[in-house]
């Protein structure tokens, strides 16, 4: 094939380019001034031409809604002129104080996308937008098509020609477009060496990536055979293109008649729309099809940003309607960008045109038009509905699956295919469900079809007669369609929303879209909500009503929004009533702040959205707030710093992390319009609602310290100084009002920084909750506190006992507020026991006295060690109490050598007290008498247990495990317990076991396997490593022992122990019974280690297993990623094998890649859908 770059230059394309190139070649600046306002009049009806001499540096002006933007023309073909036409023409326009901030620039010089973005820069530096360039590639296809601009400007003459490097109706920039997502396509095109059909549905940019081919023109319209011939031998294309073929067959016979007869070596390049590909086939019947896919949100969204649009609300919005479709994205991006039509974007008008005109061009069928808006308005229907919808149109069936397709073959109508299993039949069956999506489309496509103004195919009441299971869907369609602007829409009522009672899953939305109708429509959802929270509280369903109150907030946050009077105070109402019922009301009250502050949306929060909620809530007569709800509404609102986390709406399952802090001139508005509620309500407030004030104070504390904020972030000055502020007047409110000793701690602790504190008159309080001095050695922290304890225990120990133990009692709950629950009465205990002349059992007789045993460990470990223990009521009693049972037994055991005392515990142990015990490490450290009564206890389970723990924690050990006689016999009483917590150590005894005694392991495990439940599957875990010391002799020996258990197949892979010879060597024997299937579906293999399949092949060779069985192994067990992810990895791996010397191994990759390869075709359909609509429900 001969290229064109090696063809000389001679049609008429490349004089022109030729002539625009030529700096010798003089171009007149003012007849260039007049061409080109001529030629941009039609794109820019409001263009008016500004005479010479009164121009101020415009050339014209286009006037678009009232809007003024100048026109700035040179017939400079160098970029240095370019720019400096731009910078002086902007200079005259300041200097003379034109008022105008929009420009548009025309030149002749060749501007790609950077040139283009330094242009903007130098508009940027006069306060002036840049928003379009029409440059030497835009003028060199408007010279070709209109010769006497050509004739004037360049000189060149030239009769009709057949060629053109862009589209009819191409964009000005269509050269400097973005191939995001196309490069991949557009190399395996340029690569083909055959004619190419590319396919796609409206607006997807076929022309676009036909127009980024090498060498590739676009044919023009109805060319002359004689002409055509005559400019496909001069111009020696490529490629040539015809875009829009299906409308364009006789063009597609021409080509290739003229390439047949004159042996020409172009290729052919057809785009068309879906459901012209046969029809373009029969025509073009050697062509190889390209399919130009939907664009991902993530790619479309690349591009939108491009254009200059990047607020993520209004890229979302964009591509919500675009759907994948780049044209359409950029032409709605327009629409913003140069007309400012903001209306007819957000409101769908402009995404209804684009539609319609899709309709029109494809000549679709009043029918098709009908069935469409029809499935729109219902929102979804199945099969089964199919039937009704044809009798409602009174279109027979197969006629109306028809029409379904073929809007649904140009990406209008989701089709999806769906399976569930019959139990009658006892077979799968496929149904198959049809919608219009995503919502905003449908919406349009109803709007123009049933609320127009025209007659609409039936009557509204007929299809919510039809249908009446699909009337909540039909209220929710009309709905959006009064938020699109619909000219004719039916708003539904209140009681038609009541009367409808949406189920669960569409209710949300309904009630919410309903609120966005109207001021009355707003506050009928508030309403709606408020009942079922009060509903759910008188029939006892509280977990129901803190979810309705959820909802209610973000109604109410909508409501606020909105300039709705009196939701706030139903809000408000609704929180006391959860309060009243006990519930927790701070959930409802951060969802309503969240939603006012929006700052889960991608957008920066608002201040004056928040003010809106300060206002509504200084509505609310002081009656109807009570100091939780107050409270409660002001820590939320009140917050300096606070998270705006969102999915990514562009990126599937990409989580956006993100967090705010307000600017200090916020803080301090926001404050002081608190503040004195704040001040007035403080002195009366509870403990509990101090604390609260107290965790906002800390917030506030962290900023007036400057202390880091999350992901990084750091506060400037300006926020500092506003953070100390504030911090120090909530303190300075705080602090008269605090009379409870834990409160008092908790403040102290998060104002310390503030050098504001409150004198604890108790001094054993104060010593119990006394801080950490920043920046000192924790041993000296540590020495002052044990010092200041000791100092505040004095006086109590020159009392009787009772007396600090009612101290004790009296205190723990606001020991519990300052965060020393046990902590602190453990340390009381903990200084008694260490005392020079302590005198334990007082205090510990006192402490069970008074239920504080549980705290008294270190007591009852003095009393063990110096066998204060002189009689065993005292043990007797720790020993009745859960609290201190496990302190006694663990004390005597470890540290006690008075004989009866350690008999009379050990004699009443449980094999559940030895489990409490957080290791061995008691028993390892226990006196040997005290030791060999444990390993003879007269229960086996105890004794057992009490070997176990003891070798266990021998494994931890440098030093050898001693020698004990009475151990080994006490292990084969050992009994693994099922689902414990602490399976380690078990497996460290069980491995101690079969380095000591294989035979005792085997003869453990076989009865473990005798004795489990069928099914069990955790309590194996602990053997596995243990099972791996075995010899193959040995576990050849323990198989036998246990192949005739129902758990033959899940042992077989713990005695395994990866050890694939042995698995060849025992499936090998004659007697082995258990098919490869059920051996392959044990949950020891399936969640154990994994084998290749190369190896699981090779190992299971003497069953001769069916490939599937193997195969179906690569499904089994837990994984990451994504389904086309996997497959692939997966499909990798079966190549490799297929190629494998071994022939059994080679048809096992062989077999795979039969399965996985239509996986990962439609997985990566699935994956690609998702990514184009932002979610899996496609």
């Amino acid at each position: 094939m001969q290229n064109s770059a090696e063809v000389v230059d001679v049609n008429l394309l490349d004089r022109i380019d030729q002539r625009l190139s030529d700096t010798r070649a003089r171009i007149n600046p003012h007849d260039f001034e007049n061409c080109a306002t001529s030629l941009l009049s039609p794109l820019h009806p409001g263009l008016v031409p500004i005479t010479g001499g009164t121009d101020f540096g415009l050339d014209a002006e286009i006037t678009d809604d009232e809007r003024t933007t100048g026109l700035i023309v040179t017939s400079s073909r160098s970029w240095d002129g370019a720019k400096k036409s731009l910078r002086d023409s902007l200079r005259s326009m300041r200097k003379n104080k034109v008022p105008v901030d929009r420009v548009v620039v025309v030149n002749l010089a060749e501007a790609n996308r950077s040139k283009r973005e330094k242009l903007k820069d130098i508009a940027k530096e006069f306060d002036c937008e840049l928003v379009q360039v029409y440059d030497r590639a835009w003028f060199a296809n408007q010279f070709r098509e209109n010769p006497d601009w050509r004739r004037k400007i360049l000189g060149i003459e030239g009769g009709p020609y057949s060629f053109s490097r862009q589209p009819r109706g191409a964009r000005p920039d269509e050269q400097q477009l973005a191939t995001i997502g196309r490069d991949a396509l557009i190399a395996e095109v340029n690569e083909s060496d055959t004619d190419v059909t590319l396919f796609g549905v409206p607006g997807v940019g076929k022309s676009h990536v036909a127009s980024k081919l090498e060498g590739a023109l676009f044919l023009e319209r109805q060319p002359t055979p004689e002409r055509l011939l005559d400019d496909l031998i001069e111009t020696r294309p490529a490629l040539v293109i015809v875009d829009d073929a299906g409308a364009r067959l006789q063009d597609l016979n021409l080509l290739l008649l003229l390439r047949d007869a004159e042996k020409l070596e172009y290729r052919i390049v057809a785009t068309c729309w879906p459901h012209e590909i046969d029809r373009v086939a029969d025509h073009l019947p050697k062509s190889v099809q390209f399919e130009v896919d939907l664009l991902t949100r993530e790619e479309l969204g690349a591009i939108l940003r491009e254009r200059g649009i990047t607020r993520l609300s209004v890229i979302v919005h964009l591509l919500t309607q675009a759907d994948g479709r780049p044209a359409w994205a950029l032409n709605l991006a327009d629409l913003l960008i140069h007309e400012s039509d903001w209306k007819s974007v957000w409101t769908g008008n402009a995404l209804r045109d684009q539609i319609f005109g899709f309709l029109r061009m494809s000549k679709a069928s009043e029918d098709a038009v009908d069935v469409l808006g029809t499935l729109a308005l219902l929102g979804q229907v199945n099969d089964d509905q199919v039937r009704r919808l044809a009798d409602l149109l009174q279109i027979r069936q197969p006629e109306l699956i028809r029409l379904i397709r073929s809007v649904a073959i140009a990406g209008l109508v989701d089709v999806q295919d769906h399976k569930h299993y019959n139990h009658e039949t006892k077979q799968i069956e496929h149904t198959q469900t049809y919608r219009v999506q995503p919502h905003i489309i449908a919406a349009s496509v109803a709007s123009e079809v049933y609320f127009s103004g025209a007659a609409s195919p039936v009557r509204l009441s007929d299809v919510k007669d039809a249908f009446p299971e699909l009337a909540a869907d039909i209220m929710q369609i009309q709905i959006y369609t009064k938020l699109l602007g619909a000219t004719h829409p039916r708003v539904p009522t209140t009681a038609d929303l009541i009367a409808v009672r949406p189920d669960a899953k569409k209710d949300v939305e309904l009630l919410r879209s309903f609120g966005q109708l109207g001021p009355e429509q707003g506050q009928a959802v508030v309403d709606i909500h408020f009942a079922r929270v009060t509903t759910a509280l008188n029939t006892g369903y509280p977990t129901t009503a803190e979810s309705e109150a959820k909802l209610l907030a973000a109604r109410v946050a909508d409501a606020v929004e909105s300039n709705i009077p009196g939701v706030v105070r139903t809000f408000v109402e609704a929180l006391t009533l959860l309060e009243g019922a006990g519930r927790d009301i701070k959930p409802a009250v951060k969802e309503l702040v969240e939603e006012v502050r929006n700052a889960r949306s991608g957008d920066q929060p608002q201040l004056a959205d928040l003010m809106k909620l300060v206002e509504a809530l200084q509505s609310v007569p002081d009656a109807d707030l009570t100091d939780t709800v107050r409270v409660a509404l002001a820590s939320e609102t009140l917050a300096p710093t606070f998270d705006g986390n969102y999915m990514n709406p562009e990126v599937l399952h990409q989580f956006i992390l993100q967090s705010f802090t307000w600017a200090a001139t916020h803080m301090e508005t926001l404050y002081d319009s608190l503040q004195p509620a704040l001040a007035t309500r403080a002195p009366g407030l509870t403990p509990a609602l101090q604390l609260e004030l107290i965790d906002l104070l800390d917030k506030w504390v962290r900023i007036a310290n400057g202390w880091a904020l999350p992901f990084g972030g750091k506060t400037n000055k300006a926020q500092v100084r506003a953070g100390k502020r504030i911090a120090k007047d909530i303190a300075s409110t705080l602090a008269p009002t605090i009379i409870t000793p834990g409160v008092r701690a908790r403040f102290n602790k998060t104002a310390s920084t503030l050098k504001i504190r409150l004198d604890e008159p108790d001094k054993l309080f104060a010593a119990l909750t006394q801080d950490r001095e920043r920046l000192t050695d924790y041993e000296e922290v540590m020495r002052r506190k044990e010092a200041a304890l000791d100092k505040a225990l004095a006086p109590f120990q020159q009392q009787a006992p009772d007396v600090l133990m009612e101290w004790l009692k009296t205190h723990e709950p606001e020991l519990a507020t300052a965060g020393q629950t046990t902590t602190g009465t453990w340390q009381v205990f903990a200084r008694l026991a260490y005392q020079p002349d302590p005198d334990p059992m007082k205090w510990l007789t006192a402490a069970i006295d008074h239920g504080l045993a549980g705290s008294a460990s270190a007591l009852i470990d003095v009393c063990a060690r110096t066998d204060q223990f002189t009689t065993t009521k005292i043990a007797d009693r720790l020993l009745a109490e859960p609290n201190s049972r496990h302190g006694v037994i663990s004390a005597v055991v470890s540290q006690s050598t008075h004989s009866a005392l350690v008999q009379r515990v050990v004699d009443q142990l449980t094999p559940d007290d030895l489990q409490q015990l957080e290791s061995g490490f008691v028993l390892k450290h226990a006196p040997e008498p005290t030791r060999r009564a444990l390993f003879t206890h007269p229960n086996q389970d105890v004794r057992g247990t009490a070997a176990a723990l003891w070798a266990a924690e021998w494994t931890y050990d440098n030093d050898p495990r001693p020698e004990d006689s009475d151990w080994l016999n006490a292990m084969k009483s050992y009994t693994v317990p099922e689902n414990s917590r602490r399976d380690y150590i078990h497996t460290q005894a069980l491995n101690a076991l079969a380095k000591a005694s294989p035979e005792v392991f085997i003869e453990l495990f076989t009865r473990h396997a005798t004795n489990t439940m069928p099914g069990s599957y955790r309590d194996l875990d602990e053997w596995e490593e243990p099972v791996r010391l075995l010899t193959p002799a040995e576990r050849t020996k323990l198989w036998q022992n246990v192949k005739g258990t129902e758990l033959a197949r899940e042992l077989f892979w713990v005695i395994a122990g990866r050890n694939t010879d042995w698995i060849t060597e025992a499936v090998s024997d004659p007697t082995f019974n258990i098919p490869v299937r059920r051996l392959l579906g044990a949950l020891q293999f399936q969640f154990g280690p994994r084998y290749s399949l190369d190896t699981l092949a090779t190992m299971l060779r003497p069953l001769n297993p069916d490939p599937d069985d193997l195969l179906h192994t690569l499904e089994v067990g837990t994984f990451s990623g994504e389904d086309h992810e996997r497959y692939a990895a997966k499909l990798d791996n079966l190549r490799d094998l297929a190629t494998s010397d071994d022939e059994d191994i080679a048809r096992l990759g062989r077999r795979g890649i039969e399965i996985y390869e239509p996986l990962l075709k439609e997985a990566l359909a699935q994956a690609r859908r998702a990514a184009v609509r932002g979610t899996r429900d496609y």
